[in-house]
């Protein structure tokens, strides 16, 4: 029996000691995971305070750890935060690879409020890659999830990137308005980064009203809006400044010296840029890229072509060190203009036709970057989300959230805008010719054409000719009633749907073509001079909207076959 109780006793030191050894595994795990979060919480740190380099190093190693151990949330974490800090450096094609699996995953294991972030991010970068239709998709679906989670921070994440998205199709009153609300909801939290953040693109959206009433010769209206904007960069600035975010710092401050330059004030401007360079240290190359042209874009804009000389070249210098095709047409457009200022033509003509190589290049990269895209959409296509599902989704949203999600259904219209005019497409006029088939009100159709385009294209670049079509996007967004409508038909052809009779639709072209015909053309480039010729037809001489359009396109032949520049209804 003393052997037996002996041998009790031994087992239950043995059981004791295995414990001991699996509760040090867990501490040691829970420890190690501890550790990784907190690191990752230091990595965030040094996005948000401008060594996003540093941030994505630190990220990367966590993921590269986490992956190890098998640790799929964290490395989903990982992957999210990576898509932000590439966003930061001008990676948006490495960001984008991670950021989808953090989706992937957010959605498989069904934490929506993760996914919202991720998805967030994905639309940002597909923005930055110029993918606007894809972005927008991803925004909604993100504020959408953010919504059904009641979380404000990523509701106003959300709601920034689907601002900019506006912004970036050229529709600064809806960017202004989402853009207001995503600084709102993160005062709400009192979070002063996103706050910071989102006051620097609700300072830029105020920036591109202000351009384009200038390009409308609206001076007073344009002069407003980049004061305002002004207002909102140095709020954003100053909270830039407390918070110690050097990144945001920097964009502040190169903002403000190209408002600063549009407005004529060219001594603020280089002070700014002043202080930009004090706060270069740990910036990248793409940062420095931008410092430098936007320092020549000034020196340009204040007459000193040969002061803008020096950072230009060295920015050409920093090419083939890394930055984006943004930053190398931008570089080259600027020394072409420098070099022209000075009459040195023949290295104005060189670095011209760079800049013209560049935007072709770049053209192509979008087209293959949609590859690239479809190719990850159709890896992970069991987690597309059915666009006839987001109606549906909608009416179990809380009541304190449907004005929100009222704009979301709006923002999902987007997918129906040209991003180079900032007008409707294609895709959207066929939607509207659906329901004008049963239409009983009276409505014309006018078809218009740029007389002359392809002229334009061959004698002052492919480059001037998109210039010149979102231009006429501004100018009809501008002299359209609040009834009409106009779409880009494809190339250089408009369609605008006109509510009443032909007579008064006629009318309106007539003040149209007069408007295209006065703009000052030569602020785009010397010597340019545009004029439109517009066919219209109506209820009156059709029922149908196709055949409508049709005789409105007859009519448009008949302006042009008459000398252009006019209208035939």
């Amino acid at each position: 029996m003393r052997n037996l109780h002996h041998f009790k006793l031994l087992m239950l030191s043995i059981s004791s000691r295995q414990m001991l050894v699996f509760d040090m595994q867990v501490v040691d795990t829970k420890a190690i995971a501890q550790q990784a979060n907190s690191s990752l919480q230091e990595a965030w740190h040094l996005g948000c305070t401008g060594r996003s380099v540093e941030a994505l190093t630190l990220a990367g190693q966590i993921l590269a750890d986490a992956t190890a151990r098998g640790d799929d949330r964290l490395a989903a974490q990982c992957d999210t935060d990576i898509g932000w800090y590439c966003f930061q450096i001008g990676k948006a094609e490495l960001g984008l690879t991670h950021v989808r699996r953090a989706v992937d995953f957010w959605k498989t294991n069904g934490e929506p409020r993760q996914e919202a972030y991720a998805r967030a991010y994905f639309g940002w970068l597909l923005l930055e890659l110029g993918l606007p239709e894809e972005a927008i998709e991803e925004a909604t679906h993100a504020l959408d999830l953010a919504d059904k989670t009641a979380d404000p921070k990523a509701q106003s994440l959300a709601t920034n990137v689907i601002g900019i998205i506006f912004w970036y199709n050229k529709q600064p009153d809806r960017a202004i308005l989402m853009s207001e609300r995503s600084v709102e909801l993160a005062r709400s939290i009192g979070d002063k980064t996103y706050e910071c953040w989102w006051l620097i693109n609700l300072g830029g959206a105020h920036s591109e009203a202000g351009y384009i009433a200038q390009a409308l010769d609206q001076p007073e209206q344009g002069h407003q809006m980049l004061v305002r904007a002004l207002e909102l960069t140095e709020q954003a600035l100053d909270i830039a400044t407390e918070t110690g975010d050097r990144w945001a710092a920097r964009i502040c401050l190169g903002n403000k010296a190209e408002f600063h330059s549009h407005l004529g004030e060219h001594d603020k401007a280089l002070q700014c840029m002043v202080r930009y360079r004090l706060l270069q240290e740990n910036s990248y190359v793409r940062d420095r890229q931008q410092y430098l042209y936007t320092l020549g874009q000034i020196y340009n804009n204040s007459g000193k072509f040969a002061e803008a000389l020096a950072p230009l070249l060295e920015a050409v210098e920093l090419i083939d060190d890394g930055g984006s095709f943004d930053s190398y047409i931008q570089i080259y457009l600027h020394l072409s203009q420098a070099y022209e200022g000075l009459g040195q033509f023949d290295p104005a003509l060189a670095a011209h036709k760079k800049y013209h190589q560049a935007y072709l290049r770049n053209s192509a990269e979008r087209t293959q970057q949609r590859a690239r895209l479809a190719e990850i959409y159709y890896e992970t296509k069991r987690f597309k989300e059915v666009a006839e599902t987001e109606t549906k989704r909608a009416e179990t949203l809380e009541a304190s959230y449907q004005k929100l999600q009222e704009q979301t259904d709006i923002l999902a219209s987007a997918v129906y805008v040209d991003p180079l005019t900032g007008l409707y497409n294609r895709k959207y006029l066929d939607s509207r010719f659906k329901e004008l088939t049963s239409e009983k009100r009276p409505y014309s159709i006018a078809m218009l054409d740029v007389d002359h385009f392809k002229s334009v294209n061959d004698n002052f670049s492919h480059m001037i000719g998109d210039q010149v079509l979102s231009a006429i996007g501004a100018i009809l967004r501008g002299q359209l009633r609040i009834t009409d409508q106009a779409i880009r038909f494809g190339g250089e052809e408009f369609v605008v749907l006109l509510a009443g009779a032909p007579r008064g639709a006629a009318d309106v072209c007539e003040r149209l073509r007069l408007a295209v015909e006065q703009w000052a053309w030569s602020e785009i480039c010397n010597g340019l001079h545009i004029t439109i010729s517009i066919g219209v037809a109506g209820t009156l001489s059709a029922t149908s909207p196709n055949e409508i359009l049709a005789i409105a396109d007859q009519n448009l032949y008949a302006a042009k076959k008459s000398g252009r520049n006019r209208v035939v209804s």
